[in-house]
């Protein structure tokens, strides 16, 4: 298929100069980068939390760091009843 683009003059060199380093065509160059982006970003569709792994304010904890060892108090949801058997 055919398309065009406008690409700046500093990014076509660059894309240019790539792609005789690689011994491939202009056209080969960017149908690789195209597919391999998309490749990438449909990977992370399926679980795009997987990319934020070990980020943001939690990263530094353990699980073992709860604070709730030994806890003894109420249920944190006292709302919910369960059936137990009538006396």
């Amino acid at each position: 298929m055919r398309t065009t683009i406008d690409i700046s003059d500093s990014l076509m060199k660059k894309a240019k100069k790539k792609a005789i380093e690689e011994g491939i065509t202009l056209k080969q160059y960017f149908t690789q980068m195209l597919e391999k982006d998309l490749q990438k970003s449909s990977s992370n569709q399926s679980a795009p939390w997987k990319e934020l792994q070990g980020m943001g304010s939690a990263k530094n904890l353990n699980p073992d760091d709860s604070g709730f060892e030994g806890y003894s108090g109420p249920d944190w949801n006292h709302s919910v009843q369960v059936n137990e058997p009538k006396k």
